[in-house]
């Protein structure tokens, strides 16, 4: 009697176990989030709300400062991890049965209405409705795994916000660049337009060339002006990216003058990088809630149970004294007997949990293409850095030098310089353009395969 007594206690123990083990683990990696990262997103949206001080306005900002902020202050961030907490809470719902039901009765007995009592004068009973075990772990299963679908759209997110701050930190490190060309620029025109004063009066130049020279200038100082008015709308973008208050005037790291070739890894650690990414993750999550609901729905054929007891007063027989009283139990099943009903959620459930085998495969075909894409933008940049900063700039450069000093003698015609303006200009907002893309496209592969990429030699 004791053998199989121990071994229904040993099946009941690891019964419990598995229906706890998703539960646990779940649970688990949502604690597993630094408490400084947890406090400052659960206390984001009140931050705003005035409950809390507001974070200072940054002056000045790097972008190692700026991610980390951002993996603080992101109002969408602090959303997604919600949602993770709300998920992992609602784990706690997967075994909620039916409500019990306490019932009180009392009969009336009126003999001169003929009104006699119906089995006993008073009694009280309770029932219990209690859903088939298979079902309650099907439910806890099915909310673990949403539950690890909002940790890993918490991952995507987090990764998403660093890559959208950096780039656009990117963009206003390339706008200040800009800025300080096109200023350097439009000064070299300018004392090429003074210098031009002695020329027209000893009949070297004409007041034709130094009107073009002033409309040149007019342009570039325009062009500057632009570019300066740009700046305020780059940094709300910033800030929409990052959800951290900087002043309108921010001081940033200047942009890189050469960016050196990055350090990519080999193929195979790449594609295994991919494999970890959070939206496949987040993909895998889905199939096995899909599965968990088909389970569930095949648990829907096994019949729920119920039990309920009663006390009841009898009253007092006729010819006898005293008070009897009747004690009852109850036992039952419920009756699945829509099979239509039954199958055709089974038949859903399948159909469900293959579609969602089906996203994996496309998800993972989709962020391969974006690996491949990342690896050329990154490639193609570099390329084009590496051809203006040693091949276009330098030249470039030389050749403005050596116009304005052949035009300073009347060796060469102000077209000549002007041309050669507009080249070096050109080639250098190119060169911003090329640097920024280096970097937004190295943010994008770390983005892809949460790996820390370096130049050569960093």
């Amino acid at each position: 009697m004791k053998r199989p007594v121990s071994l229904c206690t040993f099946l009941a123990a690891l019964f419990v176990a598995g229906c706890t083990a998703e539960a646990r683990l779940a649970r688990h990696e949502f604690e597993s989030v630094p408490v400084p990262v947890a406090r400052a997103l659960s206390e984001a949206s009140q931050g705003r709300s005035g409950a809390t001080s507001a974070p200072a306005v940054l002056s000045s900002l790097t972008l190692e400062e700026l991610l980390r902020l951002t993996e603080l202050r992101s109002p969408g961030l602090a959303a997604a991890y919600h949602r993770w907490r709300g998920a992992v809470a609602e784990i706690g719902t997967a075994v909620e049965i039916p409500e019990a039901m306490l019932e009180y009765f009392e009969n009336i007995e009126d003999r001169r209405s003929n009104i006699m009592l119906d089995g006993g004068k008073r009694g009280v009973m309770f029932t219990q409705e209690i859903t088939n075990p298979g079902k309650l772990v099907a439910r806890e299963k099915m909310l673990s795994a949403e539950a690890q679908v909002m940790a890993q759209d918490f991952d995507a997110f987090r990764r998403q916000a660093r890559l959208r701050a950096a780039v656009a930190y990117y963009e206003l490190q390339s706008l200040d660049a800009r800025v300080q060309i096109t200023a350097q620029l439009a000064q070299i025109a300018a004392d090429v337009e003074e210098a031009m004063g002695p020329m027209i009066a000893s009949g070297m130049a004409s007041q034709a060339d130094l009107l073009r020279m002033q409309v040149e200038r007019a342009e570039m100082e325009s062009e500057l002006a632009g570019l300066k008015l740009r700046r305020p709308a780059l940094v709300r973008q910033l800030v929409s990216a990052s959800g951290v208050e900087v002043a309108p005037d921010v001081k940033l790291e200047p942009l890189l003058a050469a960016v050196r070739l990055t350090r990519v890894p080999g193929r195979a650690k790449l594609h295994v990088a991919v494999e970890e990414n959070p939206m496949l993750r987040m993909e895998h999550a889905r199939a096995a809630v899909a599965q968990a609901r088909q389970v569930e729905a095949n648990w829907m054929w096994v019949p729920d149970f119920l039990v309920g007891a009663g006390w009841m007063d009898m009253g007092t027989p006729m010819g006898e004294g005293g008070t009897w009283s009747a004690v009852s139990v109850r036992a039952g099943i419920s009756i699945p007997w829509q099979f239509h009903v039954s199958k055709a959620r089974s038949d859903a459930a399948a159909a469900n949990e293959m579609a969602a085998r089906l996203v994996v495969e496309q998800r993972k075909l989709d962020l391969l293409a974006e690996l491949d894409f990342a690896l050329f933008e990154l490639s193609d940049a570099e390329r084009m850095h590496q051809l203006l900063n040693d091949e276009v700039l330098p030249k470039a450069r030389m050749a403005l030098e050596l116009v304005r000093a052949d035009f300073a003698t009347g060796k060469a015609r102000l077209g000549d310089v002007l041309g050669a303006q507009r080249t070096l200009l050109a080639g250098e907002v190119s060169n911003v353009r090329a640097r920024t893309e280096v970097l937004k496209a190295r943010a994008m592969l770390q983005s892809l395969t949460g790996l820390n990429l370096k130049g050569e030699g960093e």
